[in-house]
C-alpha cells in the first residue's frame, strides 16, 4: 500500500503571493522534489460546483449572500474538496489524493475561513461548521505586513482606495493572528514563512520548512 501523502497549506493575506508559490512548490515536485512522490496542487474556492457559486457571489455577479450562509458555503465547497471521489468522471479530491500517497498542496484552506467569515460570525461558530475538515500535516502563513499587501492590491488606484484597502488588510491581519493562536491551540501545526522577499527567497524557505516532514 502507497505510503499516506502530506497535506500542506500556503496561507496569507491577499498579495502575499500564495498563489505562485503554489505553483512553484508544485513544479518543484515534478523536478528536483520528485524523490519525495507526486504532488497535486489545488486552491480554495475550487473549481467545483459550489466553489463556482462562491466566486461568483464574491464577484457580485450573484446575489450577496449573508455572512452565515457564505461561511457555509465554504465549509461545504471545503467538504467536497475532500472527500469526493470519482465517481461521474470527476477527479477525486483530497483524502483520495492522500491516500493514494500523492502531496496534496493547497492554496486556502480553515484558516481563511477562520480569517475572514470568523470576523462576524466568530471562531467558535465558524470552526464548528468546518467540523469534518482533515488537519493538514503542515500550515505555511506568509507573513506580510498589512501596508504591503494594501499597496499591491491597490495599485495603479486612488489614495483613498489605498486608504481603504490598508484599513481593510490591518483587520484581516488582526483577524489571522487571532485565528493562528486559535488553530494551534488545537494543535494544527502553523509556521511562518516572511513573505515580503522576492518570490524565489519565499520559495526556498518553504522548501526548508517542509523538507523534514518529506524525509520524515
Amino acid at each position: 500500500m502507497a505510503n499516506k501523502g502530506k497535506f500542506i497549506v500556503i496561507e496569507g493575506l491577499d498579495g502575499c503571493g500564495s498563489t505562485t508559490q503554489l505553483h512553484q512548490l508544485k513544479a518543484w515536485f515534478d523536478g528536483e522534489g520528485a524523490v519525495f512522490g507526486p504532488a497535486w496542487a489545488t486552491w480554495e474556492p475550487t473549481d467545483g460546483p459550489i466553489g463556482n457559486v462562491i466566486r461568483l457571489a464574491l464577484k457580485k455577479r450573484l446575489q450577496r449572500f449573508d455572512e452565515k450562509t457564505m461561511a457555509l458555503l465554504f465549509a461545504a465547497d471545503r467538504t467536497d474538496h475532500i472527500y469526493r471521489s470519482h465517481e461521474g468522471g470527476q477527479e477525486a479530491g483530497i483524502m483520495d489524493k492522500l491516500d493514494q500517497g500523492i502531496h496534496v498542496v493547497s492554496d486556502r484552506y480553515v484558516l481563511s475561513s477562520l480569517a475572514y467569515q470568523a470576523r462576524e460570525l466568530g471562531l467558535d461558530w465558524v470552526y464548528t461548521a468546518n467540523a469534518f475538515a482533515l488537519v493538514p500535516d503542515i500550515t505555511l502563513f506568509l507573513e506580510l505586513p498589512a501596508e504591503v499587501a494594501a499597496e499591491r492590491l491597490a495599485k495603479g488606484r486612488s489614495h483613498q482606495d489605498m486608504y481603504e484597502e490598508l484599513k481593510e488588510q490591518q483587520a484581516i491581519q488582526r483577524q489571522y493572528e487571532a485565528a493562528i493562536d486559535y488553530l494551534s491551540g488545537k494543535g494544527h501545526k502553523i509556521l511562518r514563512i516572511q513573505g515580503d522577499a522576492s518570490p524565489e527567497e519565499v520559495h526556498q524557505a518553504i522548501l526548508r520548512t517542509i523538507l523534514p516532514l518529506l524525509r520524515a
